[in-house]
């Protein structure tokens, strides 16, 4: 066949010192993919890589040169060139670049109808794989039996070859895409040619699968060409169906290749499927047309065929008669009873090959099941007497330890007995001990409030007393110390009390805002300068709530208090929310004072927590809360979004 393109020599820039590796090349050619310019390109890059005495550069240089010359048909090249890559490959086992140009030289004769050449070359390719155990020849051989079985019209021994070669071209970790993609259309040629359009439209998803797979890795690839022959082989499929809308849909796709890539095979293929289109829906001139450019290309008998049944249907007996002469011509060669045993004789080495190898997998796996069978019984043996030497041991060591357990037992239990014993007479202690304790509480409850009281009492008759110099502000301290120990005595108590369950309540309804107000009053004695309480209710008028008076008061007492206490200037809020919802009234007390750090506000309700270790008081006010507002059925704690101050929140259920 001769390219059907515009092969004028262009002009080549490039550095060969930057482009002598695979990958530059492998682009490059697939630039100029099929024209003269890449042999100019691919010759120019041979003479720098024997300058370089690079051996590998120069097998794979010379197996591009044998691919451009097999695509352009140009078969004297082919074998010259071959003849010079054999020794090179051969001497430095460059096995890939060998096979694949011995491959295209036995494709070559046989397109050049050499048939028995090609096949003597095919068998040569198949016993030389065999020989050096090579996968990549074995590849290149079932390639090329299948090839030459479509040539001879046995589409499903071809089939067959090509998927052997498939298999093992899978089995490779390096993926060759623009092998595997030639492979499967030889397949889909193979199943149009038997009408197997299932298997055809299978065939060309894998190969659509392949290339987008081939373009991902972004190798260099000649995509429009891989694409546009996928598109002949829809309009091929589509018109074997009687399908002439979707043959149609794909002409037109396939057209836009035509000028942009140059390989006479595809140009070949696209005018021969469209001259088949052509014929199915009776446009005859049409036909003509495209399959004599087909037949511009090379005088090749299917192309001879399809024109004589062109000829046929429009009428033209004589044309017809002419094309299928031509045709039958040109098959003498393909059936002569000589090129008949030749085919045979490729098929039977490849079957009597198949046959051995299959003989010898069942060997070495007999072999192979024997040697397990052998080594699993040993392994068996080795592991029962393993498990029965340490199950014995293991047996003496229980025993060992049985016996010792049995002293140690007995021990403990002599020990259980005394420390049962001691258990008993502790307990009896503790119970009196708790006893006594509820006794002093009791009698602390009233015999030192009652004298504490006294002193208190008449230490505020002594202020309205003493109302003058030095003897008042003696006064004043006596009153500010005995109500200071009066409030760490009550503290105490009241702890205490609640703790261990003596303190009692009494549930009324009780007036919250008339509570809230009286609080506000006696606190703001103890306000410093510059410092103002406020009492913010949400109801105006009267909210009664059920719950024990003084115990709330308490409660709200020593909220108020502790924010007295760390407040030196600004506000102090007392507010409460009713809500409904959730039947319960929220509390909050909220001031402008120092806070309470964060690592404090998890544990300032625990006993004698302080925020500042200095300050008066035991740490019992905020504890005192947190048990006040258990017995209510409430709870408490610190708010830690506010950063202003402190702001703590008391939730008191309204039943």
């Amino acid at each position: 066949m001769t390219s059907y393109a515009n092969n004028r020599t262009k002009t080549i820039v490039f550095n060969c010192q930057k482009e002598l590796n695979r990958d530059s090349i492998s682009n490059r050619c697939n630039q100029l993919f099929n024209t003269p310019n890449e042999i100019v390109y691919l010759k120019k890059m041979y003479s720098y890589a024997l300058k370089k005495d690079s051996v590998a550069m120069q097998g794979f240089i010379l197996s591009n040169m044998i691919k451009n010359y097999y695509n352009r048909s140009v078969a004297d090249s082919v074998q010259i060139v071959f003849n010079k890559l054999e020794k090179i490959a051969l001497d430095n086992k460059l096995y890939r670049e060998y096979f694949d140009s011995f491959n295209l030289l036995c494709a070559t004769k046989l397109y050049s109808q050499e048939y028995d050449e090609a096949i003597e070359y095919a068998n040569k390719l198949y016993l030389h794989a065999k020989e050096l155990n090579n996968t990549d020849g074995l590849i290149a051989s079932y390639e090329n039996s299948g090839i030459i079985y479509m040539e001879t019209f046995r589409y499903v021994e071809a089939i067959k070859a090509f998927n052997e070669g498939l298999a093992l071209l899978k089995k490779d970790k390096n993926r060759r895409y623009g092998y595997e993609f030639q492979l499967t259309t030889y397949i889909i040629e193979s199943d149009l040619k038997l009408r197997d359009y299932h298997g055809a439209k299978e065939s060309m998803e894998d190969a659509t699968k392949i290339l987008n797979e081939w373009k991902s890795k972004k190798k260099s690839l000649p995509y429009d060409r891989c694409a546009w022959l996928i598109d002949c082989y829809y309009i091929a499929m589509y018109v074997g169906l009687n399908q002439p809308e979707n043959a149609e849909k794909y002409i037109e796709s396939a057209k836009k290749y035509v000028d942009k890539v140059n390989d006479s095979y595809v140009y070949y293929y696209f005018y021969y499927t469209c001259a088949s289109y052509y014929k199915l829906v009776k446009n005859y001139p049409e036909a003509i047309k495209d399959i004599d450019k087909v037949l511009s290309i090379s005088i090749y008998r299917p192309a001879l065929i399809l024109k004589g049944k062109i000829f046929l249907e429009s009428g033209r007996y004589k044309n017809a008669a002419l094309a299928y002469d031509l045709a039958l011509n040109g098959m003498d060669s393909t059936y002569s009873e000589s090129f008949s045993k030749q085919i045979n004789q490729l098929r039977t080495i490849h079957e009597v090959d198949k046959l051995e190898i299959k003989n010898k997998e069942l060997e070495i796996g007999s072999r192979t099941l024997k040697l397990k069978i052998v080594i699993s019984l040993a392994v068996i043996l080795l592991a029962v007497s393993v498990v029965s030497f340490v199950y014995i041991i293991r047996i003496r060591k229980i025993r060992n330890k049985l016996r010792i357990s049995d002293k140690m037992l007995k021990e403990d239990k002599r020990r259980l007995l005394d420390s049962e014993k001691e258990l008993i007479a502790e307990k009896d202690k503790v119970e009196k001990s708790l006893k006594y304790k509820d006794i002093f509480l009791a009698n602390m409850n009233h015999e030192v409030r009652t004298p504490l009281n006294a002193i208190v009492g008449f230490s505020s008759l002594l202020t309205d007393l003493y109302k003058d110099g030095s003897s008042q502000e003696y006064v004043n301290i006596i009153k500010y110390n005995t109500d200071l120990l009066l409030k760490l005595i009550n503290d105490t108590l009241d702890a205490s009390s609640l703790q261990t369950g003596l303190l009692s309540f009494d549930y009324e309804q009780v007036d919250i805002n008339s509570t809230c107000s009286s609080l506000i009053e006696e606190m703001k004695h103890n306000l410093k300068d510059g410092v103002i309480l406020h009492f913010i209710p949400d109801v105006e008028g009267e909210f009664y709530l059920r719950t024990d008076a003084i115990r709330l008061s308490q409660l709200l007492s020593n909220l108020l208090l502790n924010s007295i206490k760390f407040t030196e200037k600004g506000d102090i809020y007392l507010r409460y929310k009713i809500d409904y919802v959730c039947n319960q009234v929220i509390f909050s007390v909220e001031d402008t004072g120092k806070g309470i750090p964060e690592e404090m506000q998890k544990v300032i309700f625990e006993s004698f927590q302080k925020v500042d270790v200095f300050g008066q008081g035991l740490g019992l006010g905020l504890t005192l809360v947190k048990l006040i507002s258990i017995k209510l059925g409430g709870s408490v704690a610190v708010d830690s979004s506010y950063k202003n101050g402190t702001r703590i929140i008391f939730i008191h259920p309204i039943n």
